[in-house]
């Protein structure tokens, strides 16, 4: 035999290889590993106004990704209102100051909310200076882990 054979057996058993540690990976579930034959046509564009929840969701908090986010959203100076315009009116009241029925009412926009929009809600709080209740401090916590 000459060379071109044993490259050509060569290059076979170097394809068949690949395909067969391709299978195996989408076996388990491991289809993270890129792969090199594929590569896509378009980029998409991130859009200009990206959700902050959906950066959570896929955040684990050890890369530096996350953490431009949280920092997007710290420095964020917008007000975003979740249906609770209605407690602009405790502008200026110490955390320490409500009654019950204060409290109440922020208890109800924290529990109507999605778990995932409590910490953008309490930037919105912090930006309208409107103090969260500290009777409910420990609630947010629990909902923020």
């Amino acid at each position: 035999m000459n060379i071109a054979v044993y490259s050509a057996i060569f290059l076979v058993a170097l394809v068949i290889l690949s395909l067969v540690g391709r299978l195996i990976r989408k076996k388990n579930g491991d289809d993270a590993v890129p792969s090199t034959t594929e590569t896509p046509t378009t980029t998409p564009a991130a859009p200009e106004a990206e959700s902050p929840i959906e950066e959570e969701e896929e955040c684990c908090g050890e890369h530096e990704v996350c953490e431009k986010g949280k920092i997007k959203r710290a420095l964020r100076t917008d007000i975003e209102y979740f249906d609770d315009e209605e407690l602009d009116r405790f502008r200026g009241t110490a955390a320490d100051e409500y009654d019950d029925d204060a409290v109440e009412e922020f208890r109800e926009v924290l529990y109507t909310m999605d778990p995932r929009e409590v910490d953008d809600w309490l930037k919105s709080l912090e930006l309208r200076e409107v103090a969260l209740p500290d009777a409910l401090k420990d609630e947010v916590f629990m909902l923020l882990r």
